[in-house]
């Protein structure tokens, strides 16, 4: 983004998305233009409000970020949002930046749409991430790669040579692996996250007055949560000395969603399990 944003420049993002992304607008001083997703009214796409989109372009936003699939709600935007995406930012003049980080980790063979292969957008204009994370469990290294335009690259390069020089070279000796796995690896991965986020779901669904959204890329579940006598910040606090479990409240995803908080299940099958169900259970212990 500071390859590609000056101070007063209009930034559209999405609510609820990384929360990186709104930090990342203040701090290049950038203007943030907020585009909302219904992601609980509907199951076929992302839910995002392309009218809002266009409207946002109309005023001048120069760069539109998002994430796909949808972190932390986990959707998939569809072709179709895709596809309008590319056009309306070609119709504008505008910078696209996807962040695909999870686009490996699908479930139920879900048709997964890259931006940067629809043929519409001009290709100066698109930048793309990747990054060994969470399906890879390599998010440690704090390692990424972005393919687009010469022009865009080569900025990016002399910004993070100011900033921190370069990854790490123990990071980078990661790419000579990644995409290399051994035959099968892939499959089993996804269907061990799948399993993890069907029983959580299945726990959360369950419970009284929750509302969740299945997942279907990646590793994060996003559920909205009945009214407590506590504020969700405070609740997170709760459940990091209470019940050992440590979410993300929603307000960092943008501040209307103060009844929610994204949980990672990208660990040990019986952990997030259990996890869950002691978050259930401190929610019924504070509910009003």
């Amino acid at each position: 983004m500071g390859s590609t944003v000056s101070r007063g420049d209009k930034v559209a993002i999405v609510e609820p998305d990384y929360f990186a992304n709104r930090k990342l607008v203040d701090f290049f001083d950038g203007e943030i233009v907020p585009i909302q997703m219904d992601y609980l009214g509907t199951d076929t796409s992302a839910g995002l409000d392309l009218t809002q989109l266009e409207d946002a372009f109309k005023s001048g936003v120069k760069l539109f970020l998002f994430s796909n699939p949808n972190n932390p709600t986990g959707v998939i935007y569809s072709r179709e949002e895709i596809r309008t995406i590319a056009e309306l930012a070609k119709q504008y003049g505008a910078t696209v930046i996807v962040d695909q980080l999870y686009f490996r980790l699908i479930f139920e063979g879900r048709i997964y749409t890259h931006l940067c292969a629809q043929d519409i957008i001009d290709s100066e204009n698109v930048i793309t991430i990747m990054a060994p994370s969470k399906t890879e469990s390599l998010s440690g290294y704090r390692l990424g790669v972005g393919f687009g335009s010469a022009k865009i690259i080569d900025r990016m390069e002399k910004l993070q040579a100011i900033v921190s020089l370069r990854a790490g070279g123990y990071s980078q000796a990661v790419l000579k692996s990644w995409f290399s796995e051994p035959n099968g690896w892939m499959t089993e991965r996804v269907a061990q996250h799948q399993a993890i986020r069907d029983d959580l779901v299945a726990k959360l669904r369950a419970a009284k007055e929750f509302k969740v959204r299945a997942t279907d890329a990646g590793s994060y579940l996003f559920p909205s949560i009945p009214e407590l006598g506590v504020s969700i910040n405070e609740f997170v606090k709760v459940l990091r000395f209470q019940a050992g479990v440590t979410v993300t409240p929603g307000t960092e995803f943008g501040p209307q969603f103060s009844d929610t908080f994204r949980i990672n299940f990208s660990q040990d099958h019986k952990a997030a399990v259990d996890a869950i169900e002691r978050v259930i259970q401190v929610v019924e212990a504070y509910r009003q």
